[in-house]
């Protein structure tokens, strides 16, 4: 786990203005999900990691246990259920929501880069954000 404790900044995106547009987000939100690209910093304190992503914009924390359910408030008024597990050096997160959407988020920890890879349900566009610590 020696990706644990590194800051990892945004350096380029493939197809994420696809996947944005899968999210049925109005004009302004989308907009700012396109202008987002947060610095990424995992944190582990006992049996707890603390995630950070810090851009010009918001600074947010969510912290998990590897393998438990939680209720994460992803913006006020939407709820998911996740689940975070590492599987080697991948941490994959699965966010599921009440109208049945589901947003899987892997991040691929290798050196000095992080690869993350997120997908809206299983049949929707694939997104890559690339990292570098």
């Amino acid at each position: 786990m020696a990706y644990v404790g590194k800051l990892y900044q945004h350096v380029s995106d493939e197809n994420f203005e696809a996947f944005v547009k899968s999210l049925n987000l109005t004009e302004e939100q989308a907009t700012g999900f396109l202008n987002y690209k947060p610095d990424q910093k995992l944190v582990k304190n006992g049996d707890t990691y603390t995630l950070t992503t810090t851009s010009t914009l918001n600074s947010r924390e969510v912290s998990f246990k590897d393998g438990v359910d939680f209720d994460e408030t992803v913006v006020p008024g939407r709820v998911a259920k996740t689940t975070f597990t590492f599987n080697g050096n991948t941490l994959i997160q699965v966010q599921k929501y009440d109208d049945g959407v589901v947003i899987t988020t892997k991040r691929d920890y290798s050196g000095d880069e992080l690869t993350v890879t997120v997908q809206k349900n299983k049949d929707g566009p694939i997104a890559i954000r690339h990292y570098k610590a």
